[in-house]
């Protein structure tokens, strides 16, 4: 496949009047110099000072091409042509690049066809929030998608309450560096203390995303709703509405280094007209959902991202047809053996969900605790996880019959002794049987 960039003189409608998703002839024995073209090669129509056309080669003759107008689009955007040329080869890096720039200010639509599809099938950006109760696997969904990536490839932060914007972004900070010269015929050696603009994950991401748009880049954010996100993105989160026009002013500090890192190209279209995400750049984010109180997300904010339910499953195989690791998982206290998702599967829908002032936003989700021992979550591990979770974050303050009235979580305690007697009688209150004494992986005869 071959890549073109093809100028439009003024008075040629042909392009413009060609309807997208069609057919249409064109003759080539004007082009100079004169190029050869094959089938499924890219051509970029520009028509200055604003149109962009992207065409796909459909069919060729000795004097005419046929191509298909997939996408119709305006940028400000200015090509230079020398005297007398008006086509351009475009090797795939260029092409890319300039087509990511153009894309950058263009509303995606489902009508865009297969001249973009190699680019934007795998680059179209996604800005998204996996979201559920404590142990869903939000996290685990993120690595399943950069788990083969080099770290080069991906940033990866949590956001918390200290946290801000110099910490996500950059900014300077002292440094030490060696200095040496010259005293009285002397060499001297000292440290000094200067300050330097030392940049964070949004910062390098950014930097790397767009120096290489041949290669999909992440921005990971843990958390994202126990740090105050207006402070920490500040005008940043702006640039997360990926289908508007919109750039952000950086500060001098950040312009500056981006400056530097894009060989000083002023014109970078990484900086040219203020920052711009990059189509190559996927950004990912978590929430406990029983943690949003820490730190309300406005509407303003929510709203430019996509939200995605990770569920609890009580089932041996995911929706999407996986193992559900956790189905195996036994809760092992002295002799006997409690099916962990028959537990969360009682204390979610019986006791949890049902309650108005709880819902789904405290349920315990399938990997909220990981076994020690192979499939087998120990009994410590139970009082010191589990049990703490539902007495101090759910069922405190609330009517229950999960714990005993008037009873403490200290009650557990020592957990070989009293741990022990109180975690049965839990399991009885909630009517929840002991398996049969098989361990996992053995056949039931």
């Amino acid at each position: 496949m071959n890549y073109f960039l093809y100028k439009i003189y003024g008075g040629d409608t042909l392009f413009s009047e060609a309807p997208i998703g069609e057919v249409f002839t064109w003759g080539i024995d004007n082009i100079v110099p004169n190029k050869t073209f094959s089938e499924g090669d890219v051509i970029i129509g520009y028509s200055s000072p604003s149109v962009f056309y992207l065409l796909k080669v459909h069919d060729v003759s000795s004097t005419r091409i046929k191509l298909i107008k997939e996408l119709e689009l305006t940028n400000d955007k200015h090509i230079d042509f020398s005297s007398g040329e008006n086509i351009k080869v475009l090797s795939e890096s260029d092409y890319k690049k300039l087509l990511s720039e153009l894309l950058s200010t263009y509303v995606l639509s489902g009508s865009v066809g297969a001249t973009i599809a190699p680019i934007t099938s795998d680059m179209k950006p996604k800005n998204i929030i996996y979201f559920g109760a404590p142990g869903t696997g939000k996290s685990y969904t993120v690595d399943q998608i950069i788990k083969d990536q080099d770290k080069k490839y991906y940033e990866r932060v949590s956001f918390h309450p200290d946290y801000d914007h110099a910490s996500f972004v950059g900014g300077y900070k002292p440094i030490t560096e060696k200095i040496v010269y010259e005293k009285d015929g002397e060499e001297i050696k000292e440290d000094q203390i200067r300050y330097k603009f030392v940049p964070q994950a949004f910062a390098t991401i950014y930097k790397r995303a767009w120096q290489d748009l041949d290669n999909k880049y992440y921005l990971v954010i843990e958390e994202i709703n126990r740090g105050n996100c207006a402070e920490i993105f500040g005008d940043i989160f702006q640039l997360l509405d990926r289908t508007s026009n919109y750039n952000v002013s950086p500060s001098t500090e950040l312009y500056r280094y981006l400056l530097e890192e894009f060989g000083g190209d002023e014109n970078h279209p990484g900086i040219k007209n203020g920052l711009r995400l990059p189509l190559n750049l996927d950004i990912y984010a978590t929430m406990n959902t029983s943690d949003q109180s820490l730190y309300p997300m406005d509407s303003a904010f929510k709203r430019r991202w996509d939200w995605e339910y990770i569920p609890i499953c009580y089932n041996e195989y995911t929706e999407e047809g996986q193992e559900n690791a956790s189905f195996k998982y036994l809760v092992k206290v002295e002799d006997k053996e409690y099916s962990w998702i028959k537990f969360i599967e009682i204390i979610n829908n019986n006791h949890i969900k049902n309650n108005p002032s709880l819902g789904m936003d405290k349920c315990i989700g399938n990997y909220f605790i990981k076994p020690e021992d192979g499939y087998f979550i120990t009994l410590k591990q139970f009082v010191n996880k589990v049990i703490f979770y539902l007495w101090n974050d759910v069922f405190k303050e609330e009517d229950n019959i999960v714990f005993e009235q008037d009873g403490s979580y200290e009650d557990f305690f020592p957990i070989g002794y009293n741990g022990l007697s109180k975690v049965k009688e839990l399991f009885e209150r909630i009517e929840l049987e002991a398996e049969q004494s098989t361990s996992v992986g053995e056949e039931v005869e």
